[in-house]
């Protein structure tokens, strides 16, 4: 500390001759620290390119070696900024040397130097401006033009044809339509869109229909598949020659460009996308912690409007009950009363009507109306992401989705028919969109005004991977590893199931088991839904010589002569025929026969009337006797038809019944057409026929098991449905914690059960149950004496852990914390554990939409040459083929801006132990071409640092940066072995506690990750070690805002670091300080509460960070398409995952790529460094400390990529450093020729300087050493006695002694529903409804 210093004359608000926004044109004094012999992280030097010795490289006044002079002149050139003062350089080294870090131990590095590409403009500043909007031409014009332009009127009929069709609109009313291959107009591709597709995904991922919009015409496409035209789906959109540029417009545009059949070439188009969500997302979007907040506003703004339209019907109805009343009455006093009853009623109305407008308006954040803006919540300027919710915010546009419902059910039929419904819905989306766009783009250029930013996000909306066969087999390799997985473990889970199943009946063994006691043994009965089918107990049959007679034959023998025999028996023993016909009886019909066409034919003697009695002379006597009716016993037949019959007719009709039942007892009556007709059954058959069987007996199952076996789609009935992921596998594992049972609760999820007396400290407190569910666990923790604890959840005690088998207990398992007997549970949480990245992913990996190459469809890859196929073909065996996958990346997802993807931007690096994570490696380069990128090296933690030591003017001059670019894990004085020393953690983990902690997390998500970390570790342990990381890189906190105007930290390594972020978070207009990027709204201070919890202040700091990010990657990407398109090489942008750049380049121009990469992060590191107010950069940061050049996708050209789904490594690939970038390059020459690069260029400059601002480079620049040494030291009175000097009066009190707490401001009071701001009209409106009969306006 500056104990004994005078810093009253350094101290001032301003330093001397500090001068801000200005750039002094002079040349800086630079210090040269000569350290002693280096001893760690001493670089390779051999290369010829290194010219000058690293023990004479540059350094700055700590220790922080910088670029080569002969770099350092060509890139920061006319620009000088003031050195930093001698008290500002002693200040950075006490803070270095009170945090262990001493600036003499920096590290040697090759003094690195050759020619680079001029600079297009007199500084960096003007080359990046220039060559930004040099990159973003002709789209960004284009751009405007389009946002500027009006749509023709929509098509009021549509021509259903596949294909394009254009509709042309003419003023006149001689609109017209044509077929055209594409969108056209002049003879010339449009070259201004608003797009957008339908899909019908339960189908296919392809389009069924598109509409555009330029402001020449409207189109509509409509897929051939759609009109029945063709069977296959597989229809991609025609957009016309890639070679034109165009600017293409959608919401969510990624999902369209996805089906365009240009964007599927290797070779690329001129076509760009801009996306409304993502600009909305830029400017009005909403944080991931804002978002319940906005839904629950939004939920009570509706409730609000909804009472509002309620009121307004309810009064418009009284003031038209007023109004006639008035009207109807004659008597004068009454007459007026109605009439003021009118005049308030209405005035009323009026207000009411009023109040609903405002709350409707789109709030005006553009600088009109600012009083009527300042009174707008976040939440009232800020929307979500769907198009429906951005056209009501920025359009008042209110748009209906429900008809898209109908194409994501998929009905086929339904949509081929309602074609036209469907093609309006999707020209209204194109119109609302380009409405959205209208509006939503000038706001993105006002809030993100470097062209750069533009051009950024173009380049990053034409990605696109190319695959061969070996995609289709991984997706064969990581499926059936993990189905074979999955199978094995519920084998072992079914059959713990069964055995437990058959202890159902030991009720005295389950109920003291600790585990299955925690089954519901509740008997249930199993039936045909679970696969059981109990056949009934068959009924015995009758002895065959006990065998009761036919029913006819009963009859008969009991009364021979009885109505029913003559009418239905006896005809049928005689066996009448009529003409060869055998008679038959029916109730309908009567006695009758069947001719030979099969009809059914009466007796002639019937009149055609329903004969009953055949044996009558009639009937059978007159036909008997005429020959036309025979019988097999005629004689019989003849007596019974007359009407006197002789005595002993009772006896024969008897004995021809005996007769008959003899001779065809054992036959089969049904060849018998008479017969046959008779009742064969008797009456103990019929009485055994209506018998009911017995009842099968029941199988029980216990309701678990039961519960277990419920019925399930394409499963055969009763098949056990148990997986890791099921509720009963823990308890069927007799999984332990610490050898406690573990047992499940529905008011606390999984737990453990600790017997009484046990001694034992626990970090969580015993829990209490109040949910009826667990009523029996709350038995057992009373009469019992157990108690019972949580199990440790990422999120916290109040968080429940709903699956131990999960992979966040992967580690308790390997230490032995969570376990089984007999490591039963070793393969299930394995099988989480490997196959939980395929089994989160595998649905989107599956449904990639891969475009393969064919006979009609070319993708521009290189014909296959007769060289042996590449390493990466590692199946041998099949034919290759090679496809493209266009990636649905959101340019701008997030409010930081940073692109987002749910597959490939998410997707993890190949790991040994997990099933599917060599995803990226599947990403191929065809025959000659390579993949060059390479990962930035701590990007955003430079960036963070880099902001701190913007407060000297001195890279490395607070902690935090000098660790960053100084430090070294093998002396442990990195940023992570720091934090791993402090915690007493590895330095792996410590990293997560840093970037959390940086991206700004608090102390709690430290305390979780501690704990997380160590089951042992109790939560005031955890506190404690949480609070002494705290205190040591973030330091403690003021609390004041009187001492130096504003609440700082101090005292730790990173206190300089937060400090600046949380100036610039806090700031009136928040912006990146690279590019000048705005915050959205939501997260703007004049749109914000003040109060902790409601400012979002880590969402702002965050956003202060990875936005700067965003920038980082922006001026990386348009610094590369400059340096392609100048130097004519051959590579278009692959892909950005996390921090990993890449480029699919021919192998020619492999290198010069990897020298392009080099070039443009230097530019940027330098653009970061000149805009914080430093002429300068550390050469650790200059370059790439590895540039990839591969044959695949993957983080590191060395991995093998081996999974259990990739069993053989895939050959390595090249990675070259700085010095071997050049060695490649003829010692670093962009030309394809490999001559030298010329120190002049003659060309003329590249882009315009339209819009180009010098800005205040040194604002970032502490305006006194008082402010510097304050957050350096530690002593709270220093820093009180540092600002008496500044501001020349005593500060009193300690820490937060001078907080004042601020309150949100009430604001306008809320208007009443129902009331106006100046009238109660309540006892009015009563006094009417009185002379309806209504007492009162609430009965």
């Amino acid at each position: 500390m500056l104990r004994s210093a005078n810093l009253a004359a350094s101290t001032s608000r301003f330093c001397p001759g500090y001068r801000r926004g200005v750039q002094v044109l002079r040349e800086r004094p630079t210090t040269i620290l000569q350290p002693p012999e280096p001893t760690v992280r001493q670089r390779k030097t051999d290369s010829d390119v290194s010219k000058p010795s690293p023990r004479n490289a540059k350094r700055n006044e700590v220790g922080v070696q910088l670029l080569s002079r002969r770099l350092h002149d060509q890139i920061f050139r006319n620009v000088s900024f003031p050195s930093p003062q001698t008290s500002y350089v002693q200040i950075s080294k006490e803070h270095l040397a009170l945090h262990g870090l001493d600036p003499t131990q920096g590290s040697v590095l090759p003094d690195i130097g050759f020619q680079l590409p001029p600079l297009q403009g007199s500084t960096l500043l003007e080359h990046f401006h220039r060559i930004g909007t040099h990159t973003a031409e002709p789209w960004l014009s284009l751009s405007k033009q389009h946002a500027s332009s009006k749509l023709p009127p929509k098509p009021d009929n549509w021509e259903l044809q596949s294909g394009w069709t254009k509709y042309n609109y003419l003023p006149n009313g001689s609109s017209y339509s044509e077929h055209v291959e594409f969108p056209i107009h002049d003879g010339q591709p449009e070259s201004m869109l608003t797009f957008d597709v339908e899909t019908m995904p339960k189908h296919h991922p392809y389009a069924i229909m598109a509409c555009a919009a330029s402001p020449n015409a409207w189109y509509a496409w409509i897929s051939p598949w759609l009109l029945g035209e063709s069977e296959d789906p597989a229809q991609l959109i025609p957009m016309g020659d890639p070679s034109v540029p165009k600017v293409v417009v959608g919401h969510n545009v990624s999902y369209d460009r996805a089906r365009i059949s240009e964007e599927y070439n290797i070779q690329g188009s001129q076509t760009r996308f801009i996306d409304t969500m993502s600009l909305h997302v830029a400017v009005s979007g909403i944080s991931s912690h804002q978002r319940p907040a906005w839904m629950k506003h939004r939920k009570t703004k509706e409730t609000e409007l909804r009472q509002q339209e309620e009121a307004i019907e309810a009064i418009e109805s009284l003031t038209a009950t007023a109004q006639a009343k008035y009207e109807a009455e004659t008597d004068p006093q009454k007459r007026e009363e109605y009439r003021q009853m009118y005049e308030t009623l209405n005035e009323g109305l009026h207000q009411l009507q009023e109040a609903t407008i405002d709350t409707a308006e789109v709030p005006n954040v553009d600088g009109q109306g600012a009083e009527e803006v300042e009174e707008k919540r976040w939440e009232d300027i800020t929307a979500v992401n769907s198009l429906a919710e951005v056209a009501k915010l920025h359009c008042n546009i209110a748009v209906s989705k429900d008809i898209r419902n109908d194409l994501i059910e998929g009905n086929f039929d339904y949509v081929s028919e309602n074609i036209v419904d469907f093609l309006d819905y999707c020209c209204n989306d194109v119109h609302v969109t380009h409405e959205v766009y209208n509006a939503i783009l000038p706001r993105f250029l006002e809030a993100c005004p470097h062209p750069v930013s533009f051009a950024g996000i173009l380049t990053m909306g034409s990605s696109f991977l190319p695959v061969n066969q070996e995609w289709e087999k991984y997706i064969e390799r990581a499926e059936k590893t993990y189905r074979d997985m999955e199978a094995k473990v519920e084998s072992k889970l079914v059959e713990m199931a069964e055995t437990a199943k058959d202890l159902m009946d030991q009720e005295e063994v389950w109920k003291a088991d600790p585990w299955l006691c925690q089954l519901d043994w509740t008997p249930k009965v199993a039936s045909k839904s679970r696969g059981v089918i109990v056949e009934a107990e068959p009924i015995p049959e009758p002895d065959p010589q006990m065998k009761s007679p036919p029913e006819w034959f009963v009859k008969i023998t009991s009364e021979p002569m009885s109505t029913f025999c003559r009418e239905r028996i006896i005809p049928h023993l005689l066996q009448l025929s009529f003409e060869g016909h055998p008679m038959q009886l029916t109730s309908k019909d009567g006695w009758h026969y069947i001719d030979g066409n099969g009809e059914i034919q009466r007796l002639p003697t019937s009149l055609d009337k329903r004969v009953g009695m055949i044996l009558n002379p009639k009937n059978a006597g007159a036909l008997l006797n005429s020959g036309q009716m025979t019988s097999l016993h005629p004689e019989l037949a003849l007596i019974m038809s007359k009407a006197k019959k002789p005595d002993d007719i009772e006896s024969q009709l008897v004995q021809l019944a005996e007769s008959v039942l003899t001779e065809w007892s054992n036959k089969d009556v049904s060849s018998n057409p008479w017969l046959s007709q008779l009742d064969w059954l008797s009456a103990e058959d019929k009485r055994r026929k209506k018998e009911k069987p017995p009842k099968p007996p029941q199988v029980m199952w216990p309701k678990w098991y039961w519960d277990a076996t419920k019925p399930q789609k394409d499963v055969p009935r009763g098949t056990l449905g148990i997986t890791v992921r099921s509720r009963i596998a823990p308890i069927l594992l007799r999984l332990s914690w610490k050898d406690w049972p573990l047992v499940h609760s529905r008011e606390h999820g999984w737990m453990f059960r600790v017997p009484p007396n046990t001694e034992a400290t626990l970090r969580s407190k015993p829990l209490d149950f109040y949910d009826p569910a667990d009523e029996h666990i709350n038995e057992i923790k009373v009469k019992g004496g157990f108690q019972f604890y949580k199990l440790p959840h990422k999120d916290g005690e109040k968080a429940n852990v709903g699956n131990p088998l999960g992979k966040t207990f992967i580690k308790y398992a390997q230490d032995g914390t969570l376990k089984s007997p007999k490591d039963e549970a070793r393969d299930a949480l394995d099988l989480n554990a490997i196959c939980s990245y395929w089994i989160s992913a595998r649905d989107r990996i599956m449904n990639q939409m891969v475009v393969w190459e064919s006979g009609d469809r070319q993708l521009g890859f290189p014909t296959p040459s007769s060289s042996p196929s590449p390493p990466t073909s590692e199946a041998a065996g099949g034919q290759e083929k090679w496809g493209v996958i266009v990636p649905q990346v959101v340019t701008m997802g997030t409010v930081t801006r940073r692109a987002i993807e749910k597959t490939w931007l998410t997707a993890s690096n190949a790991k040994k132990n997990r099933v599917g994570s060599e995803l990226k490696a599947m990403v191929r380069a065809p025959d000659g071409y390579a993949i060059v990128g390479a990962d930035v090296d701590s990007e955003e933690l430079w960036i963070s640092s880099c902001m701190g030591d913007a407060q000297f003017g001195l890279h490395g001059a607070t902690a935090i940066g000098w660790m960053t670019l100084e430090g070294t894990k093998a002396a442990g004085t990195d940023l992570h072995s720091k934090t791993a020393a402090i915690l007493n953690i590895s330095r792996d983990q410590a990293k997560v506690f840093n970037y959390s902690r940086i991206y700004g997390a608090g102390m709690r998500h430290a305390i979780l990750l501690l704990l997380q970390s160590n089951s042992a570790m109790l939560q005031e342990m955890a506190q404690k070690l949480a609070e002494n990381l705290y205190a040591s890189t973030k330091g403690k906190n003021t609390h004041r805002t009187d001492i130096f105007e504003r609440k700082f930290w101090f005292g730790g390594t990173e206190s300089f670091l937060f400090n600046k972020l949380e100036e610039i978070a806090l700031s009136d207009k928040p912006q990146t300080p690279a590019l000048g990027c705005g915050v959205t709204y939501a997260l703007s201070k004049e749109y914000l509460p003040t109060g902790f919890g409601t400012d979002y202040l880590p969402s702002r700091i965050n956003w202060v960070v990875q936005s700067s990010g965003v920038d980082y990657l922006h001026l990386l990407i348009v610094s590369m398409q400059y340096l392609t398109q100048k130097y004519n090489i051959n590579a278009r942008y692959l892909i950005s995952v996390h921090d990993e750049l890449r480029y699919l380049v021919t192998e020619e121009d492999k290198y010069r790529a990897a020298l392009a990469l080099q070039i443009a992060n230097l530019w940027t590191r330098c653009m970061f460094a000149y805009r914080l107010g430093m002429d300068d950069l550390p050469q650790g940061v200059a370059f790439f400390s590895a540039v990839d050049v591969d044959h695949v996708l993957r983080k590191e050209v060395f991995m093998p990529c081996t999974t259990p789904s990739q069993p053989t490594p895939i050959p390595p690939g090249e990675s070259l450093d700085i010095e071997g970038v050049l060695e490649k390059t003829n010692g670093g020459t962009l030309l394809k020729d490999g001559s030298p690069m010329p120190e002049v260029d003659s060309t003329p400059l590249v882009g315009r300087l339209d819009g180009f601002e010098v800005p205040d480079c040194l604002v970032h620049r502490s305006p006194n050493a008082a402010f510097l040494q304050a957050q350096a030291t530690t002593d709270f009175n220093e820093i009180k006695a540092l600002a008496q000097q500044v501001y020349g009066k005593p500060f009193e009190g300690d820490i937060s002694a001078g907080k004042v707490k601020q309150r949100r401001p009430s604001g306008a009071p809320k208007r009443q529903l129902g009331s106006g701001d100046e009238y109660d009209w309540s006892p009015i409106v009563d006094k009417l409804l009185a002379t309806e009969g209504i007492n009162n306006l609430y009965q």
